[in-house]
């Protein structure tokens, strides 16, 4: 072939060949392209890594405190129901559970026995447990408990198969004597009392015992995560229960929900961010090909003049962006696994989630976030790329060796004529007269408007990257854990739960709980809670110790508040009571006239005694203004006038049991003082013979208060309700009753203080914390040594608890720490991005200009000029970011606080000076040094002739 003149053509050596020398040219502005695309893949995988990390986190924690990961149920569903839930489109999980009752070993109570299907424990309760060992019971004698179970037990190192005898309690009346093989244990995390260990037996010795798990069970869901518990409740009473079912549904917000909330009020805002962090990482990488993007033309453009197609002019132009974004991909990622796998996990340390498996559980690496982060930039890098070959197609050979990337003026421009007729003259424009400095400044507009679009692009992206880091700080300072705890007073005292009832595991529930809900919330009813302690003088604070404390100096009277009533036992009519009992009456049976116990009477007593709590003027206008504003069935004027009570309840009725709160408005009820100490003392000492012959003297008669009308009942869950404190709260069978001063004067007892809050000077809340201990101290030894007043004759009476802001700041600081480091990476990397968005910015258009800025040099601009003007064009770009941020910018901070305040009702807006100072620091430091730093480097690579050197002197 060569003998015949022909030469092989070799196309494919020369286009590496190409591409190898135009990468070598253009290296500047590659480079500049491989930090971006590194910082690209850096910045996703840990925005997105780290964002989904803490979520998983914040929802681990959740479910292993709570013991499971389903946030609904509905008591005692029969198949059918079950089978209508299971078919609903936003129900993601159902599972059966059956709970048979309670266990004991010699005589102590051990756990609670339940019986799970499939779904329940694979699902919902093995994913709140650690270190689970064996399986999950499947013959009939086989049980699984909890590492605690077993330690209460004496068994400190199980073994799979051993054998525990059990006394099972089956219901109110059967007992059963068992003996169980150890199929497996767990450990579990949820609140330490008698009560939360559960054991779980298998579904053949429910059925040995007589029940079916198929038959009635409770369903335990997990609904949609987008779903708040409202919406989930609402839909669920609709859809499965109907208007007359009994059914009674618990729902609260799934874990996941919670958790996003927590990090970004939804996840509508959450979906905003993710989209304006894209969309800054596109401009990241898209501002550096699109400066460049004329040089990058022209180039091309010289090879289409001397024949090359465009096929090849993209397999070369496309091999440069490979040579650099290959490796760029590899660093980022390997940067991306380092710091997310080595570098937060060891600054975190084993401290944070300590409490709930610790920091191993917090996972910010997710290779799937790492992937995606990767494709996203190569196909961001790759079209960038591909809109220069698009460029270059629709040009011609001599448009693209020309291109400029400027748009013509199409209209011409109309010469100013004065006068009028033919004494018409042209007016020429008077030419403005500036000094030096003012045309490097008119230059360096020029310069910047020039491509105005490439200018609003680079402008917006700036903005964008800016306020997205700014935007994440008042998120993550505004929902810090911190303001949790700051909305807590400084001192929370109350009464404790009687002895018995705390060994019941009541009155400690908020020791486990998260520090946001209310530590008053409680399962345990008034008769745990009394127990020993049910006569009238009794008062969780005294009044010795309520004076003590309120005279403490530093305390704030004014911010501090004060809760008053009494403990009383209530009888109210039957349609009064019917709403919270509506499961126990029988429609067909005939109303026995008179006071009773059973729900058959007309007037139904109370066993126990029922909590009053007198609310102050404030808490009456508030709760008046939130009946008025959701017109609400409540009678408020009986309330004010002190002829009526209000019945409180934590969101217990079903919509059926509202619609019977409604029609029992009106309905008498009168109050029963309790018995004097005297008598209580006297009455546990009684025999039941001498109990019959004592009943009816003066000491042991009963008390009655005047009748007041029922006016209505309030949920304390329900949107919009105000902020009304209580005392002790929650459980199912207590009935808390709501009064005004007037009423309780009423009332034949003194009042009592059932619950203070203090809040005191913050440079004597040391002293003050260490003092109301004292205090606190020895009156709790003091109750101790009281005799004569339990039902089983032992000495003591119910003690005073506190609990102290600080402590709990203390205890969270591991947890308040780690989610500052977790938050605040993100804001850091935000703003690197940002700046670093900035800095390609202007460096890539200094090396894009290199032509020009000779040209500049050749009529006689000095080198100090060339850097003044560049340092202006960079000033100009900041001067306009800085303008749009403090305009725009600050009305969208404004709108975040105002949409998270809405969200999460502990968020406080702090406005982001620091950070914003810092940002634009940067951008004037960027701006000042970058023009030096090249010209720098560049002296040093070529040495300037001297004629030109001493022609800038």
């Amino acid at each position: 072939m060569t003998g015949n003149g022909f030469t092989p053509n070799n196309n494919r050596q020369v286009i590496r060949m190409l591409s190898k020398e135009f990468g070598r040219f253009n290296k500047g502005r590659n480079r500049i392209l491989m930090g971006a695309i590194v910082l690209c893949i850096i910045t996703l995988t840990m925005v997105f890594g780290i964002s989904f990390g803490k979520v998983q986190a914040e929802y681990m924690k959740a479910v292993r405190a709570a013991g499971t990961t389903a946030s609904a149920c509905i008591e005692d569903a029969d198949e059918s129901q079950y089978e209508k839930v299971c078919s609903l489109s936003y129900v993601k999980q159902v599972g059966r559970c059956v709970s048979v009752g309670t266990a004991a070993f010699e005589e102590q109570p051990v756990c609670r026995i339940q019986v799970l299907d499939d779904v329940a424990w694979e699902k919902m309760m093995q994913p709140a447990y650690t270190d689970i060992y064996g399986q999950y019971p499947k013959e009939k004698q086989e049980i699984m408990l909890s590492v605690r179970a077993l330690k209460s037990m004496g068994i400190d190192d199980p073994e799979k198969g051993m054998k525990v005898r059990l006394t099972v309690t089956i219901g109110l009346f059967r007992t059963e004597q068992e003996e169980f093989c150890l199929s497996g244990w767990y450990s579990d995390y949820v609140d330490d009392t008698s009560g939360s260990a559960i054991g779980y037996i298998s579904e053949a010795k429910l059925k040995d015992w007589g029940y079916s798990i198929q038959e009635k069970a409770d369903l335990l869901i997990c609904q949609s995560d987008n779903m708040d518990w409202r919406e989930t409740e609402e839909r669920l009473y609709q859809d499965v229960a109907g208007k007359t079912s009994e059914l009674k549904i618990t729902v609260s917000n799934t874990y996941t929900y919670d958790a996003v909330n927590r990090l970004t009020g939804s996840y509508g805002m959450a979906a905003l961010g993710a989209l304006v962090i894209l969309s800054g990482m596109f401009f990241l990488v898209y501002n550096v090909m699109q400066i460049s993007m004329t040089e990058d033309i022209r180039q091309m453009g010289l090879l289409n003049t001397i024949g090359t197609t465009r096929k090849q002019i993209r397999k070369i132009y496309f091999g440069q962006i490979r040579r650099i974004m290959i490796p760029g991909v590899l660093v980022g990622a390997f940067a991306s696994v380092f710091i997310l796998v080595i570098v937060i996990p060891k600054i975190l340390g084993n401290q944070y989630l300590s409490g709930f498996g610790g920091a191993k559980e917090f996972r910010v690496f997710r290779s799937e976030f790492l992937v995606a982060a990767v494709v996203f930039t190569i196909t961001l890098t790759m079209g960038a790329a591909a809109g220069v070959i698009h460029h270059l197609v629709n040009l011609s050979c001599m448009g693209s060796i020309h291109y400029t990337g400027l748009i013509k003026n199409r209209t011409s421009r109309k010469k100013k004529w004065g006068g009028f007729g033919k004494e018409q003259t042209l007016i020429r424009c008077k030419k403005r007269n500036r000094t030096v400095n003012g045309e490097l400044w008119y230059m360096a507009w020029q310069n910047v408007t020039r491509y105005r679009i490439r200018f609003l692009l680079t402008i917006f992206s700036l903005f964008l990257g800016m306020e997205a880091c700014l935007g994440v700080v008042v998120i993550s300072r505004g929902s810090d854990y911190v303001h949790v705890i700051e909305k807590r007073p400084d001192f929370l005292i109350a009464g404790e739960f009687s002895d018995w009832g705390q060994e019941e595991g009541y009155g400690n529930e908020y020791k486990s709980r998260d520090l946001g809900e209310d530590p008053m919330e409680t399962e345990g009813d008034n008769f745990c809670l009394l127990y020993g302690n049910a006569y009238d003088e009794f008062s969780p604070i005294s009044s010795d110790v309520r004076e003590q404390l309120l005279s403490l100096e530093g305390v704030d009277e004014e911010k501090s508040y004060v809760m008053e009533g009494a403990y009383m036992i209530s009888t109210i009519s039957q349609k009064g009571i019917r709403p919270l009992v509506s499961n126990y009456f029988n429609v067909e049976e005939q109303v026995k006239e008179g006071v009773g116990y059973s729900y058959d009477y007309s007037m139904v007593e109370g066993v126990d005694a029922d909590v009053i709590q007198i609310l102050s003027e404030e808490e009456i206008t508030s709760l008046s203004q939130y009946v008025q504003d959701n017109h609400l069935s409540i009678d408020m004027e009986d309330l004010k006038n002190g002829t009526g009570v209000m019945i409180l309840h934590d969101h217990q009725l079903s919509p059926k049991q509202e619609e019977l709160a409604k029609e029992s408005i009106g309905e008498p009820i009168f109050f029963t003082k309790m018995l004097s100490k005297e008598a209580w003392i006297l009455w546990n000492q009684l025999s039941s013979e001498e109990w019959d012959a004592m009943e009816t003297t003066e000491m042991f008669s009963e008390i009655q208060s005047e009748t007041y009308t029922l006016c209505g009942y309030l949920d304390n869950r329900a949107e919009g309700f105000p902020n009304i404190r209580q005392t002790w709260h929650g459980s199912e069978g207590l009935i808390y009753y709501l009064i005004s001063e007037k009423g309780f004067a009423k009332l034949p007892t003194e009042k009592k203080t059932l619950y203070m809050e203090l809040n005191v000077d913050q440079k004597k809340e040391p002293q003050i914390k260490t003092e109301i201990q004292n205090i606190l101290s020895q009156e709790n030894r003091k109750r101790e040594e009281m005799t004569g007043n339990k039902v089983d004759g032992e000495t003591g009476e119910a003690g005073i608890f506190c609990i102290s802001k600080s402590d709990l700041l203390a205890e969270a600081a591991n947890y308040i720490r780690g989610n500052r480091l977790i938050l605040g990476s993100i804001s850091v990397v935000l703003l690197f991005a940002g700046v670093a968005n900035y800095f390609n910015v202007m460096v890539t258009e200094i090396i894009s200009r290199k032509k020009e800025l000779e040209i500049l040099e050749s009529i006689g601009m000095t080198k100090r000029q060339k850097r003044k003007l560049l340092t202006v064009e960079g000033l100009y770009y900041c001067l306009a970011v800085v303008a749009l941020m403090l305009t725009v910018g600050n009305g969208i901070l404004y709108l975040i606080r105002f949409y998270m305040e809405d969200k999460l009702s502990y968020f406080v807006f702090t406005y982001p000076v620091g950070w914003l100072i810092v940002g634009i620091g940067c951008l004037i430091g960027i701006c000042a040094m970058i023009p030096k730093m090249l010209y720098i480097k560049r002296d040093l690579k070529t040495p300037r002739p001297q004629c030109i050197m001493n022609s800038e002197r």
